[in-house]
Order: C-alpha cells, then sequence, then structure tokens
C-alpha cells in the first residue's frame, strides 16, 4: 500500500526554519513498530500518524474527526504541539479539511494519547492563504521540584550562579523540567553533556528538560528558550510546541506577562545556537480556582510531499 506523507516546518512561515515533522496519512493498518520505523525513517523530531478517531474506547470522543499519534526516532509521545501543528496544517492542505471561510475560524477535534484536543484554522488578516493554527493545550500542571544548582551546571554547563533562583523550578503534566536563567547570554551559551542529562532524565523518568530566561534580546519577546530530550531521542528540539502551554502559564502565574481581563497573550522564541529557531503565540486564561487554561498558535509551511511504499 502506498501513502502519502507531507514534511511541514512548523511554528515559522519560511521554509527551512521552526521545527519539521512528517505527517503520514492514511495510517490505519499500520502497527506500532511499523510507525516505529517510518519515524526513525524520517528521523525528524516527531512524525504525525493520521488514523480515524478511536471511536471504539469509552475514554476517546465521538465527536473528533481524525487521530494523531506522535512518534520519536526512538519513542511515542502522548503530546508534541509542533507536530499537531503540522498535521493540522497538512489535513488542510491536503484538501482533507477544509477552510473555506477566512473571517471564520475553522474547528477540527483531534483524538491523542492526551485525550481530544481541539484546533483552530484562521486566516491571517489580509492573506486568506497564510494560516494560523491554534491548539487548546492540556491543562498545565506544574509542580516544584528540588535540583540543587550543581547537579544542573554539570549536566548543563552552565555556571551555578547563572541560575534565576527567583523561579522556582518545576517539572509539568509532560514530565518535562522548567529551568531558568538570569540572561539570554547564558540560555545561548548551554552546551549540556547529554550523557549526564540522560541519566538524570532517565532516573527521574523526566521526557525533557526545557531552559528559558525572560531577559530576551527584545522586549516583544516574553521568553526564550532552548529544549533537551535525549531521554526521548532528541537531544535538541528546535521549537516544542507542548512545553510552552506550561512554560506560559508558569509566567502568568509569577506576575512575568501582563494580564488584562483575565486573559494575557505572549510571544515566545525557541531556537538551536546557530541553528533553526521559531515563533510560538500562547493565549493565557486566568481561571477562578487559580489555573491556568492556555491556547498556542503557529504557522506553518510545507517543504516535501512523497509516498510512503509499503
Amino acid at each position: 500500500m502506498e501513502r502519502s506523507y507531507y514534511v511541514i516546518d512548523a511554528f515559522t512561515n519560511e521554509r527551512y526554519a521552526g521545527n519539521p515533522a512528517a505527517v503520514v496519512f492514511d495510517a490505519k493498518g499500520l502497527d506500532e513498530v511499523r510507525m516505529q520505523a517510518i519515524a526513525a525513517e524520517f528521523n525528524l523530531s516527531e512524525t504525525t500518524f493520521i488514523l480515524p478517531p478511536e471511536t471504539s474506547q469509552a475514554a476517546a470522543s465521538h465527536s473528533a474527526t481524525v487521530r494523531f499519534r506522535w512518534f520519536t526516532p526512538t519513542v511515542e509521545v502522548a503530546m508534541c504541539g509542533h507536530a499537531t501543528i503540522a498535521g493540522v496544517y497538512a489535513l488542510v492542505e491536503s484538501g482533507r479539511l477544509r477552510h473555506e471561510n477566512p473571517a471564520e475560524s475553522t474547528t477540527i477535534a483531534i483524538d491523542t494519547l492526551s485525550g481530544t484536543l481541539a484546533a483552530f484554522v484562521e486566516s491571517i488578516p489580509g492573506s486568506d492563504s497564510d494560516l494560523m493554527i491554534w491548539l487548546d493545550m492540556p491543562k498545565p500542571i506544574l509542580v516544584e521540584q528540588k535540583y540543587t544548582l550543581d547537579e544542573l551546571s554539570a549536566v548543563l554547563n552552565v555556571p551555578a550562579d547563572a541560575f534565576e533562583l527567583s523561579l522556582p523550578i518545576v517539572k509539568t503534566q509532560d514530565n518535562d523540567l522548567l529551568v531558568f536563567v538570569k540572561d539570554f547570554i547564558t540560555l545561548n551559551d548551554a552546551r549540556p553533556d547529554f550523557a549526564k542529562l540522560l541519566e538524570l532524565q532517565t532516573r527521574d523518568r523526566l521526557r525533557a528538560l526545557s531552559l528559558a530566561t525572560v531577559k530576551t534580546v527584545t522586549p516583544s519577546v516574553h521568553v526564550q528558550s532552548r529544549f533537551f530530550a535525549p531521554a526521548a531521542g532528541v537531544n535538541e528540539d528546535p521549537v516544542t510546541g507542548s512545553v510552552h502551554g506550561p512554560l506560559a502559564a508558569y509566567l502568568v502565574m509569577h506576575g512575568l506577562a501582563p494580564v488584562q481581563e483575565g486573559m494575557a497573550g505572549l510571544t515566545c522564541v525557541q531556537g538551536k545556537p546557530g541553528g533553526r529557531a521559531g515563533l510560538i503565540h500562547a493565549l493565557v486564561w486566568q481561571e477562578s480556582d487559580g489555573t491556568c487554561s492556555v491556547r498556542t498558535g503557529g504557522r506553518a509551511v510545507t517543504t516535501m510531499r512523497g509516498t510512503l511504499v509499503e
């Protein structure tokens, strides 16, 4: 059987920037071993497999349009933002999801291991063909963690006095650590020891570590970050959508983003020094119980189309 695929750069509108993800259509009939082998063949940080909604499971939403599964080159993951953006964009560009009215938002419900996710396709004003794709993120859960500065300094190759002590280290619902440093130069100069970082992530059952700073190079950017995930088979991911739900909520909870009428809008940048980078938009709503709801968004562009031969 032949299956079509796209490779799409997410969180950018320029080719060969942002974060690339492969998208495989008509994945019904592929077992997990085959999906993992295909993801390893693409060797991108994530590959999205598009399937019919899993209506046989009581926990799945019967209103879902499609089901997404995400694989890194080595493991399946429960949540991936940039590969979701890529998957929705591929559905629109292929004509499988129709976005007919530029003045309105097109909604799609997606069954995933993280539950049913809602995505929204909007046209950029002034350009009917340029799209912004928004994703309602799972509710951020942030739990404070205790790590010594010496331990973090050793695995990240960051001076112990460069960490921002006023911002506590937390673990997210995706088992990512959020760690803050004092300035952009420290962030950019970090050169992790990935062997040591893998040991730490394996020991503590972490997916990744997000290193971030609020002292960015421009006031228009609220946070700049890098994302290290050797435990998931990706030493450094260029742009990670899933971590920006918790990251944006963290900034709002700590008074680091302006809130008006219960909502904050943030502009976030993630990138690899000397390599790819991308732009993530986030909307954060403060709930009455002290929690936050987050919607992240980004643009995308197709770089490849092809066929998998089975």
